[in-house]
């Protein structure tokens, strides 16, 4: 089973490059390898920011907020331009912690934590948004893919992350039973994604795998022609 995306030599190597981050981030970086809680790789983090950043967003979606990590990473791209963050997140001890964080931070008051099934909560959102990072149950990627490219304005990122599952989505071998219907959804997402008529991706091997899908601009396209 493949299990290491990235050589740990190449990781420490890129980590060690990464500025200085805020220590609310080694907090939780803590809390997360104590109480088991799957965060995004600082790395990663760095990435969603830089997306962000480079793009401008001001409207953002997480699907899958755990407790708050990756928000936070995205917040310091998004709230300095007045923009607004939606979060959800199905677990209440984690949404509670995430809020805790947010607190601490001092922007609990600019990002709107929803507690709840985004199976239901999705499809209630009209958006557009300019950047939606989705971190949710990994079987629910393709349910949730079409939701998602409606909800995104033209030219705005989807983020999938961990679509490689550890690596059983590149190897095939499945550690336990119940992961095998995840597996086959994460590949049917990678096929479609690469495949879809509205977006542009890209499959990036960083972490455990991100998908990096923009919009197209269907409207231009014509226009230009």
């Amino acid at each position: 089973m493949v299990t290491n995306i990235v050589q740990p030599e190449v990781q420490r190597y890129i980590r060690g490059l990464l500025p200085p981050r805020d220590e609310i981030f080694y907090e939780m970086e803590q809390e997360a390898k104590e109480k088991i809680i799957p965060i995004v790789e600082p790395e990663v983090g760095h990435l969603l920011y830089w997306l962000a950043f480079t793009k401008k967003s001001t409207k953002v979606l997480e699907i899958g907020t755990a407790i708050g990590y990756s928000t936070l990473w995205i917040a310091r791209a998004v709230l300095p331009l007045g923009g607004e963050i939606t979060t959800l997140e199905i677990n209440a001890p984690r949404a509670e912690a995430a809020g805790r964080y947010f607190r601490k931070a001092g922007v609990a008051d600019k990002i709107k934590l929803v507690l709840g099934d985004a199976r239901e909560i999705l499809f209630e959102l009209t958006g557009p948004y300019d950047f939606i990072f989705l971190d949710a149950a990994k079987g629910k990627y393709v349910e949730f893919l079409d939701k998602c490219i409606d909800l995104l304005q033209p030219g705005g990122i989807l983020v999938a992350e961990d679509v490689f599952m550890r690596g059983m989505v590149i190897s095939g071998e499945i550690d336990k039973r119940r992961n095998k219907t995840a597996v086959a959804r994460l590949r049917s997402y990678l096929e479609e994604v690469m495949e879809h008529k509205s977006i542009e991706t890209i499959i990036v091997p960083v972490g455990d795998g991100i998908a990096i899908s923009t919009k197209k601009d269907i409207t231009n396209r014509c226009e230009n022609r």
